[in-house]
């Protein structure tokens, strides 16, 4: 048997492992616990770049005012 700890989670966050929990026929908390770790971990490893990179180029943002996402290319690239 391994070790074990106890953790605090607000009662809202137990409410949605209990339904992860339920969504996957788990037989308990812990597994379903377990299952999300090995989730988010997978998508953790999955991004590329770093956050560093993103808040620099903020520096150099601007005001557009309103805008359309259905034009987000037209605003990217210019009119073609």
């Amino acid at each position: 048997m391994g070790r074990y700890t106890t953790i605090r989670v607000s009662l809202e966050d137990k409410a949605k492992l209990k339904k992860i929990a339920k969504l996957l026929g788990a037989r308990s908390l812990t597994e379903a616990l377990r299952y999300a770790l090995r989730v988010a971990e997978k998508e953790l490893e999955k991004q590329e770049g770093s956050l560093e990179t993103v808040f620099s180029s903020l520096k150099y943002a601007r005001d557009v005012g309103l805008t359309n996402a259905e034009d987000v290319d037209k605003y990217l690239y210019g009119e073609s």
